[in-house]
C-alpha cells in the first residue's frame, strides 16, 4: 500500500501500480493509494502452500490484514486461497482487513477497485481464467485514468471484514494464537520510534505459531526484518531475499 500526498509525489516506485484517488464527502481529492492485485513481492502460490502446511492441524487461523488500502491486497489473500487451496479455505476465513484512514476503509466497502488494460490482463492471468468468477468487469464513466473498475463478487464478498484500525495501537494488546499478520509495504511510513515499537510488541503480544507478512519495500527501505529479529524472530524458510519475506518466532 502506497499513500502519496496531493500535494507532493517524490517517490517513483520501482514496481507496477495501480494509482487510486480517495477523495472526502465534497469529491474533493485527498490522497493516492497506489496498490494491485496480486502484489509481485509474493509468490502467492508458494505462499499459500507454505501457510497451509503450517496451519495444517490447526482448526482456525487468525488472518489480519493492516494497511489493507482500497481493499486488493486482501482479496488478493482470499483469491489465492481458494485458487491454491480450496479445500482450506474455511480456516483462514473471515480477513479481518485493517487501514487507518476510514476514507480508505470507505472506499474497500464500495468494492470499486480501479484498473488498466494491463491490470485486468495481469489479473485475469494470475486467476488463472477464473477472473469472472471473482471479480466484476465494470466500464469506468471516462473521468479517471482507470478504464474498469473490477467489483468483487459474492463469492468474496462477507468473507473479508473491513473496518479502521491503527496497528501501532492494536499490536499493544494480546493477539491470539495461531495469527497470520499481513502488515506489507507500511513499515517505511512509519518514524523511527514507531517502528522500534511495533517490532517490540509484535514481539511481546502476537500468539504462539504465528507468522508476519512483510513486503519488499518493508526490508528494503522500512528495516523491518531486522527490527524483528532483534525483538525474537526469524525468517520463514520460504521464498527468497526479496519474495515472501515471512518471520515467525517459533
Amino acid at each position: 500500500m502506497r499513500i502519496m500526498p496531493v500535494t507532493q509525489n517524490i517517490y517513483q516506485p520501482k514496481f507496477k501500480s495501480n494509482a487510486n484517488w480517495v477523495y472526502d464527502k465534497y469529491g474533493n481529492e485527498l490522497y493516492k493509494t497506489t496498490t494491485y492485485f496480486f502484489r509481485d513481492d509474493l509468490d502467492w502460490e508458494n505462499m499459500i502452500k507454505f501457510l497451509c502446511n503450517r496451519y495444517k492441524d490447526v482448526p482456525k487461523v487468525n488472518f489480519i490484514n493492516h494497511a489493507c488500502s482500497n481493499g486488493m491486497e486482501p482479496l488478493s489473500f482470499l483469491m489465492a486461497f481458494i485458487i491454491y487451496a480450496p479445500e482450506m479455505v474455511e480456516k483462514f476465513i473471515p480477513i479481518i482487513a485493517k487501514d487507518i484512514y476510514q476514507e480508505n476503509i470507505s472506499a474497500a466497502k464500495k468494492g470499486f477497485c480501479g484498473a488498466s488494460v494491463d491490470d485486468f490482463l495481469r489479473t485475469h492471468n494470475m486467476t488463472q481464467g477464473r477472473l469472472k468468477e471473482f471479480l466484476t468487469l465494470i466500464p469506468t464513466s471516462g473521468n479517471t485514468k482507470d478504464l474498469f473498475y473490477l467489483s468483487p463478487n459474492s463469492v468474496l464478498k462477507d468473507k473479508i471484514i473491513f473496518e479502521q484500525g491503527d496497528i501501532l495501537k492494536d499490536v499493544r494488546y494480546t493477539m491470539p494464537d495461531n495469527t497470520i499478520l499481513s502488515c506489507r509495504n507500511m513499515w517505511m511510513y512509519l518514524k523511527p520510534h514507531q517502528k522500534e515499537q511495533l517490532a517490540f510488541y509484535l514481539g511481546k503480544n502476537l500468539g504462539k505459531n504465528s507468522t508476519v507478512i512483510l513486503g519488499f519495500l518493508d526490508n528494503y527501505e522500512g528495516n523491518a526484518g531486522n527490527l524483528l529479529e532483534k525483538n525474537g524472530f526469524k525468517r520463514c524458510p520460504v521464498g527468497t531475499e526479496y519474495i515472501n519475506i515471512m518471520y515467525s518466532k517459533d
